[in-house]
This record gives C-alpha cells, sequence and structure tokens, in this order.
C-alpha cells in the first residue's frame, strides 16, 4: 500500500483546509494524496524530495 503523496507522478492541490488532493499525471485521475491505496505505477520522489502543493482559497 502507497500514497499519492509519496509519488513522484502526482500534482497536488488543496483547497482552503481540506484534505491535499493528487492529480495523477498516467491517469489523470484525482485521489486523496494521503489514502493508502494499490498502485502499479507508483514511484517515490528522488531524493525523498517533498512535493510542492497548490493551494487555493476559494473553489
Amino acid at each position: 500500500m502507497v500514497r499519492c503523496y509519496d509519488c513522484k507522478y502526482g500534482k497536488f492541490m488543496q483547497w482552503m483546509k481540506n484534505p491535499i488532493i493528487c492529480e495523477c499525471s498516467w491517469t489523470k485521475e484525482r485521489y486523496v494524496a494521503e489514502s493508502r491505496r494499490i498502485c502499479v505505477r507508483y514511484e517515490e520522489h528522488p531524493d525523498g524530495e517533498t512535493p510542492s502543493i497548490t493551494h487555493y482559497d476559494h473553489y
């Protein structure tokens, strides 16, 4: 089980104080980044890099 938050293929977004959302660059689907799931395309960020999160203050 892996988290999208730890994957190098994710684009991360957060609206206000809601959970962080990951948009997968492979499937173009969105997932809750902190949830654990099974993913065959998962690859960790190089050198333990912290992902950048785009923050939005309205929908």
